[in-house]
């Protein structure tokens, strides 16, 4: 805190001294007045009376001054204890702290010093703008004004900081003002919380990074069978507010466990991680491709027909057959077949639209493979065609 003189009507000691050089002269005059009087015949009585009257007026006096002077001192003692008292605790203490006065700081505790990586003299050229970076200048700007003008008297805002040694730091701040000489001086306190925001960063990423691991197939990166069923469900009531159709394309690998069987399992995850590719490149940013189990895998389309999802899974059967996937000197051929259903005519609910879907995928199989089969509707059943977007 700046040093500031203590205001009191007592008087200080330069006053005290100034009083009893004033009464040693009057003392001495008197004195010389006392000899003029004797040399002028002035009786020894007279002599004696005015020497008695001086020494009990010094006396007095000089009783009074002591009795200031010890008064002084014992204010200036209690100021000095209660000055180191208040040093020592915001030295030691673990908050910077500030006094800011017309913009610049008047006062700053070591922690703050050490927080910023100034010394207290070069602090003295300083302001809490000039310890901000550059895209928080405008706020900590913005927030010294409301407070030296009176619009609020507390604040608490967190912004980034600049040290001198360039870094950018995290900083908290609670602020309140005080009133020094008449203006208002702003007094802060300030943590320094980049440790503490670095691990909240940490944790949000690891949260983020485990929900979407929770949500995707460590092989393929597609959507895993939780995904498929809460994502299905609320596309199907929307469709079904909107009056559009929403297809569903089923795909199982031909003869999988026999690549795994003579060529191993990663081969086989290669296979997988081939196939889960093939979807992703032929998926509009509308849908949604999950593997569902095994080497299944389902991919949805909303808003497409049934004849426009038949066209696509066609597209993938043909761009798998003509892939050759080295692995381990070998060129892999593989191919799959696929099961189209459309919603509502083929599965009013997830789990018929799968079915559905299932149950062409089965015909394909049965069908000699490397195909692609449309779901079977049931006769007579009513449903009215949805309506198809014109972008499907």
């Amino acid at each position: 805190m700046p040093d500031r003189e203590p205001r009191d009507s007592t008087p200080g000691v330069p006053q005290l001294q100034a009083e009893i050089a004033r009464l040693n002269k009057t003392i001495q005059a008197l004195m010389d007045r006392a000899e003029r009087s004797a040399s002028s015949q002035e009786s020894d009585y007279s002599r004696f009376q005015v020497t008695v009257m001086l020494e009990d007026r010094i006396r007095t006096r000089t009783a009074e001054l002591e009795a200031a002077l010890a008064e002084n001192e014992k204010i200036n003692r209690a100021l000095r204890e209660s000055e180191a008292k208040f040093r020592g605790v915001v030295g030691q203490s673990l908050v910077g702290i500030t006094i800011t006065e017309n913009g610049k700081f008047t006062y700053s505790n070591a922690k703050f010093d050490e927080i910023f990586g100034y010394t207290a003299d070069e602090m003295r050229q300083l302001g809490p703008v000039d310890l901000a970076a550059d895209e928080d200048r405008a706020m900590v700007e913005e927030n010294v004004r409301r407070r030296v003008s009176g619009e609020i008297d507390q604040i608490d805002f967190g912004y980034r900081g600049l040290r001198k040694d360039g870094a950018v730091i995290d900083i908290e701040v609670h602020g309140s003002v005080m009133e020094l000489g008449g203006k208002r001086a702003l007094i802060s306190m300030l943590l320094d919380v980049t440790e503490r925001v670095r691990a909240a960063r940490d944790l949000q990423a690891l949260q983020d990074k485990l929900r979407e691991q929770s949500i995707h197939d460590g092989l393929t990166g597609l959507y895993n069978r939780f995904y498929l069923d809460d994502f299905l469900s609320r596309e199907l009531i929307a469709a079904k507010r909107a009056d559009y159709p929403v297809s569903a394309i089923m795909a199982d690998l031909d003869h999988f466990k026999a690549v795994n069987d003579h060529y191993g399992h990663l081969a086989g995850d290669e296979v997988l991680r081939v196939l889960g590719d093939l979807l992703k490149q032929h998926a509009r940013g509308s849908d949604m491709c999950s593997r569902y189990g095994g080497e299944e895998f389902l991919l949805v389309l909303p808003g497409m027909s049934q004849d426009a999802a038949a066209r696509r899974a066609e597209q993938l059967r043909s761009a798998l057959a003509a892939v050759h996937i080295p692995f381990d000197g070998s060129n892999l051929e593989v191919t799959a077949s696929f099961g189209v259903a459309t919603f509502p005519v083929d599965g009013a609910t997830a789990d018929s639209l799968i079915s559905a879907a299932d149950g062409a995928l089965y015909a394909s199989k049965a069908a000699g493979r490397n195909r692609v089969s449309i779901a079977k509707r049931p006769q007579g059943t009513g449903v009215p065609p949805p309506r198809v977007p014109a972008a499907a």
